[in-house]
């Protein structure tokens, strides 16, 4: 155990863990601004707005950086050429993107009668550019094992954030078109901090690596775009049947899901790199293993905090708005149990991409987001809130059940005890731990 703390996994996870943790604490703060400072309903445009920006995003991500860092690890001595191509699809689709957003603002805000959200859609280049940056600085920090680096740039980040926001705050600036230059100037930090820590060299693109990255990216983009539309569903057809108030509500609740899930945004980002690795090495055991432990470690991260919401759920969400917010704690009660099974989900996708099988991955979701948007349109129309909730949860324990029997045609992989134990003893063997 003592020599395992010490080792560099070790330190590279609890780093990883700390880089994930300051950004997600400047979106923390962000967020109690926003839900403080502004009324239910711009609250609810606000989390409707972001819901947008993160489906385009989640679709750069995966355009780009599973492919990047899958050739960066295969094709070292390719860098410069596979970063400079990258670094166009990178620019080019955010311009592209941003430049859709500002031209349709208008019938988009009439769509969900939020007139309010055209001056964000017109804005869009701001936030597109910065978590691009940043997600984009974070491959290269894990694809070249520098877990220091990315937990020095996240802070940077987040320093200069707070900075900006309270001078905004504080001058009486704060609007939520002010918010998003704040977000676009605070990414220049960790772009600067990037030439410091020499994480990668660029050159001139390639048309063999703009082909290639676009090719590996195609159906990890089309699954992340099916797993985002899969989890925003509920906060889009919310929008549109009920009401910006309502939005809010349940965009509280996915907020504070978010922060439950931290050890999954921030643990997955180490794991693939691994997997894939792993499954260069053509060792079947040595990725089972790698899948197990995977699985393992997001859960025991996972398990603490989403209890925690479950027993102290009222006082949570009085804390963190306002007692006009207790209609999100019925949402938690009902979301927070399906999120104890996503470690499987999560692994299970990082596996097939890892394995080339991305294509997989993405028929599963497809036909998921089916499910999880039939029943969205049945249960919102009859009970609301509450009918987004269940047809979410459903949705989520379907999609996981049925990966793990997908997954199986792919990777000799156990399931349920029988993971845990083979789980139990790859760590014992590995890192030494003792077990009575």
């Amino acid at each position: 155990m003592k020599k395992f703390l010490k080792s560099k996994a070790f330190s590279g996870t609890v780093m990883a863990l700390g880089g994930q943790a300051a950004f997600l604490l400047s979106n923390m703060i962000l967020f109690l601004i926003v839900v403080r400072e502004f009324s239910q309903e711009e609250f609810g445009v606000w989390g409707l707005y972001l819901t947008i920006i993160a489906l385009l995003d989640g679709l750069r991500q995966g355009l780009l950086q599973n492919g990047l860092t899958r050739f960066l690890i295969l094709e070292p001595e390719s860098e410069r050429e596979i970063l400079g191509s990258g670094l166009i699809l990178h620019l080019g689709y955010i311009l592209i993107a941003s430049a859709l957003l500002a031209i349709f603002a208008s019938p988009i805000a009439e769509f969900w009668g939020m007139p309010e959200m055209r001056s964000l859609l017109e804005l869009s280049i701001l936030p597109l550019m910065s978590i691009g940056t940043i997600q984009g600085i974070s491959v290269l920090c894990f694809a070249k094992h520098k877990s220091a680096a990315y937990l020095f740039l996240n802070l940077g980040y987040l320093l200069a954030f707070v900075a900006g926001l309270g001078f905004v705050f504080f001058t009486g600036e704060l609007s939520l078109a002010s918010i998003l230059w704040v977000q676009g100037f605070a990414c220049l930090i960790p772009l600067g901090l990037s030439l410091f820590f020499s994480l990668g060299k660029i050159g001139l693109p390639s048309l063999r690596w703009l082909v290639a990255l676009l090719q590996y990216g195609k159906y990890i983009a089309g699954t992340n775009m099916f797993s985002l539309l899969f989890q925003k569903a509920d906060i889009f057809m919310i929008g549109y049947f009920l009401n910006p108030a309502a939005v809010g509500l349940f965009h509280l609740a996915t907020k504070i899901i978010q922060y439950i899930e931290l050890p999954l945004s921030a643990l997955s980002q180490t794991i693939y790199p691994r997997l894939a690795a792993t499954h260069r090495s053509n060792d079947v055991t040595q990725l089972n293993a790698e899948y197990a432990r995977g699985i393992l470690l997001l859960f025991v991260l996972l398990s603490p905090a989403a209890l925690l919401v479950m027993v102290f759920a009222t006082p949570i969400v009085t804390l963190l708005s306002s007692e006009d917010y207790l209609g999100t704690v019925p949402l938690l009660m009902i979301l927070v149990p399906a999120t104890l099974i996503k470690p499987w989900g999560r692994v299970f996708g990082l596996a097939l991409d890892a394995v080339g099988k991305p294509q997989v991955n993405f028929q599963l979701l497809g036909f998921s987001l089916a499910v999880n948007v039939i029943l969205n349109l049945i249960l919102i129309q009859t009970f609301g809130l509450i009918g987004a909730a269940i047809a979410t949860s459903t949705s989520i324990v379907v999609t996981i059940i049925l990966g793990q029997i997908r997954i199986k045609k792919y990777m000799k992989v156990s399931s349920g005890m029988g993971l845990i134990h083979f789980a139990k003893h790859t760590l014992t063997q590995n890192f030494n731990f003792k077990t009575s």
